[in-house]
């Protein structure tokens, strides 16, 4: 019963990764292209939308970073794990999940105390900073989760993904 709920909070994590990650890809493009509009028809004005373009692009690289730490690809060189014997691979995969890990709780603690520091308001759209740089703990502390269950297959023998659905737990 905790298995299945586990395993359909992992989905549901990676399908809304895929779609931040989109949404805010596709928030930049627009962005970026009206700022080229704005450059060819003077008339147009838009005030702050950098602000925005920072926003997008600050949470589409933790997200993305989360999904792809998600599936266990992004700190793997497959080259790598096939010239390894098995128990020599085995014990590069725990090592790599320990340092994973350390890295995740870095972004998690350090992260959450630089938001709590940041008094920054945006300029135009008078918005506390503070959104811009919750991407750094959120996705810090989803990362120290799948790390944990990384570090946790590892160090019972199995290799390779770490995600939850595939039974990481069991």
């Amino acid at each position: 019963m905790i298995m299945t709920c586990l395993s359909r909070l992992d989905r549901a994590l990676a399908v809304w990764c895929r779609r931040i990650v989109c949404g805010c890809l596709l928030g930049l493009f627009f962005l970026l292209f009206l700022g080229i509009v704005q450059r060819f028809l003077p008339f147009i004005k838009l005030t702050g939308y950098d602000e925005l373009i920072e926003l997008l692009f600050g949470w589409m690289t933790f997200v993305g970073a989360v999904a792809l730490w998600r599936e266990g690809t992004l700190y793997r060189v497959a080259f790598i794990d096939q010239l390894l014997s098995p128990r020599a691979g085995a014990l590069l995969e725990a090592l790599i999940h320990a340092g994973m890990l350390v890295v995740a709780l870095v972004f998690a603690v350090y992260g959450h105390a630089f938001v709590r520091m940041s008094s920054e308001i945006t300029p135009f759209l008078q918005i506390d900073k503070a959104w811009w740089y919750a991407s750094i703990p959120v996705c810090g502390s989803l990362m120290a989760i799948y790390s944990t269950i990384g570090l946790w297959r590892a160090l019972r023998g199995h290799r390779g993904s770490f995600k939850v659905s595939d039974g990481a737990l069991s």
